[in-house]
């Protein structure tokens, strides 16, 4: 199996870039093949994408040749992900998300990359999919896809919530409402699976 990084924005924080580096050495970065997967922003409501460029800034940050990076969009791009290193699966509105790798089959298609031993980065929306359900959500996307059954992908046990250091309150509410393990994701931090 590969390797899961959840993140709530990319891999900034520098600690967490070293251990990040453990998993992949910094200087077989630049080789590595990245599909960048920008979907869930397809579903978000406004046109200021300004969050999209710094988090991509993010990618080169780590040391990877924008050379090797390929946006994707699922169920429309072409090329096989089995071709790539690395998955980036990016934030954007999380239902939408979801909706499209269910029509398409895709959680199966991740699946079979993780099995090759290959990585597998989400941030926000890219990593609330890898839990048990997406419900928590709710609090900060719009459900504009009319999704009733919120079960996410479930390669991480638990409940994501990317942000958690604005949403201290949601996480203590959700953790006396549930007895899943809740996996709080801060900005600018992240966890390897």
């Amino acid at each position: 199996m590969g390797n899961i990084v959840l993140t709530s924005c990319g891999i900034i924080d520098e600690d967490f870039k070293e251990r990040f580096y453990g998993v992949v050495s910094k200087d077989d970065l630049a080789n590595r093949k990245v599909v960048y997967i920008t979907t869930a922003m397809d579903g978000e409501p406004d046109d200021d994408r300004t969050w999209v460029d710094e988090e991509f800034a993010t990618i080169l940050e780590l040391g990877i040749s924008k050379e090797n990076i390929v946006e994707y969009k699922i169920g429309k791009s072409e090329e096989d992900i089995d071709d790539f290193d690395i998955i980036y699966m990016m934030g954007g509105n999380t239902f939408y998300l979801l909706d499209v790798i269910r029509k398409t089959g895709f959680g199966e298609k991740i699946r079979g990359f993780l099995s090759k031993g290959k990585i597998y980065i989400g941030s926000s929306a890219g990593s609330i999919i890898m839990g048990n359900t997406i419900e928590a959500a709710a609090l900060f996307d719009e459900n504009n896809v009319g999704m009733t059954e919120f079960t996410a992908l479930k390669l991480v046990d638990g409940i994501i919530v990317p942000h958690a250091n604005r949403k201290e309150a949601f996480i203590n509410n959700l953790r006396s409402e549930t007895n899943e393990k809740i996996i709080p994701l801060y900005d600018g931090g992240g966890i390897i699976v």
